[in-house]
């Protein structure tokens, strides 16, 4: 288990949105076959508000659809877009309608996919991008927060909208203890550490989304779910945590608001190193005290690769990431597993950049906490949440 550090353990969890751009998805399957999936999935569908029975078929504020497409954000019931494909699973399209509602960025002109016999192929990036150079973030994709924008301070508890995007997973029975954490990726998927879920079964754990404070009820409309399925990596190793890394799938998909967004998957082979990151949960405040009740952060640096290499006897390999304080006292701890290592984008957006995974006590000078990279599974990510169960937006 990894451990977060002393009095500077993390603030309140509480924002954004899921991963931004979409992958390059192919569908061997006959387009008039795939429309009908559409179209039943649609229907079972109950999230975001879009069913189309009291819902306007109206466009509302203008945006860049798939493959930089003007288009304008309307309820995902309504929106043309078929020939996209999986297109539409991408969050990096989720827009807010009059504040209340999320849909879409639909757009004007239908594009035309190239179709090679019967599979549709999608050319689209697959990273949250980090070159947007507006001025103001706008309403629409992952990574957005709708807490304040306040420094960061040593163990302070977060605003309660501050990182919506924040999982807690808690056994049935004992809602006011986490015993790990996640991020919110999609609608139905929480990224989290394998070993958070390796000795577990399904009907053994709970996931509460959109909390903060776990002793006052009501303050951030949580919701809890059941685990449908839970999906480690298969080479995950418990005896050295190689490939620490898990997904959740919940047992009905969430529905998205200021207090439950998604986050954003990150770039690939980005370089963090000396940058600062934001650990955050509800995990120990030191090694031999007591779990948070209310979400916290905390600013750590991420360390070179070199030296975080040269302050364990045991193995880290290219998959890890490591950041805590130089100094030591800040660091992730024990009840922190599986919670995103959180990163801000040029462009504004917040994306997870690694999982919490292991480390030796809390807070300790010249060792810090390990974390599963997340850009270095990506692919599996993908293969595991979008390309196997069709998380669109109808």
């Amino acid at each position: 288990m990894l451990c977060f550090v002393s009095s500077v353990t993390l603030l309140i969890l509480n924002i954004v949105l899921v991963h931004s751009s979409i992958f390059p998805q192919q569908l061997n399957e006959n387009p008039s076959k795939y429309d009908e999936r559409l179209r039943s999935f649609a229907r079972s569908k109950r999230y975001l508000g879009l069913q189309k029975h009291y819902k306007i078929n109206r466009r509302y504020q203008e945006c860049m659809g798939p493959g930089d497409v003007p288009g304008h954000c309307k309820h995902a019931a309504f929106c043309e877009m078929n020939v996209l494909g999986y297109s539409k699973g991408s969050l990096d399209y989720l827009c807010v309608i009059t504040e209340m509602h999320v849909g879409v960025c639909c757009p004007d002109d239908v594009l035309i996919s190239k179709l090679t016999g019967s599979r549709i192929v999608m050319d689209l990036p697959a990273g949250a991008r980090d070159y947007d150079d507006d001025e103001e973030l706008s309403t629409s994709g992952c990574g957005i927060t709708y807490g304040s924008k306040d420094q960061v301070s040593v163990g302070a508890e977060r605003q309660s909208r501050q990182w919506p995007w924040l999982a807690a997973l808690y056994r049935p029975g004992d809602v006011q203890l986490s015993f790990c954490g996640g991020a919110v990726i999609t609608d139905q998927h929480i990224l989290t550490a394998a070993h958070c879920v390796h000795s577990g079964s399904k009907t053994n754990i709970r996931v509460r989304l959109g909390e903060y404070n776990f002793m006052q009820i009501g303050e951030t409309r949580a919701r809890d779910y059941g685990v449908k399925d839970i999906i480690e990596h298969k080479e995950y190793d418990p005896a050295t945590y190689l490939n620490d890394i898990a997904i959740i799938t919940l047992d009905q998909p969430t529905i998205f608001d200021t207090y439950i967004w998604p986050i954003c998957l990150p770039p690939i082979n980005g370089s963090y190193v000396n940058e600062t990151v934001i650990i955050a949960g509800w995990g120990q405040q030191n090694y031999s005290g007591p779990t948070s009740a209310v979400l916290r952060e905390v600013e750590v640096p991420v360390w070179e690769q070199e030296k975080c290499v040269e302050s364990f006897t045991q193995r880290i390999t290219e998959n890890n990431l490591c950041a805590a304080a130089y100094e030591g006292g800040k660091d992730s701890c024990l009840g922190d597993s599986g919670c995103p290592l959180l990163y801000k984008l040029n462009n504004g957006r917040w994306t997870t950049i690694g999982i919490v995974s292991w480390g030796i006590g809390c807070g300790n000078k010249d060792q810090p906490g390990i974390y599963t990279r997340v850009d270095k599974y990506i692919p599996w990510i993908v293969a595991h949440t979008i390309a196997e169960q069709l998380v669109s937006l109808s």
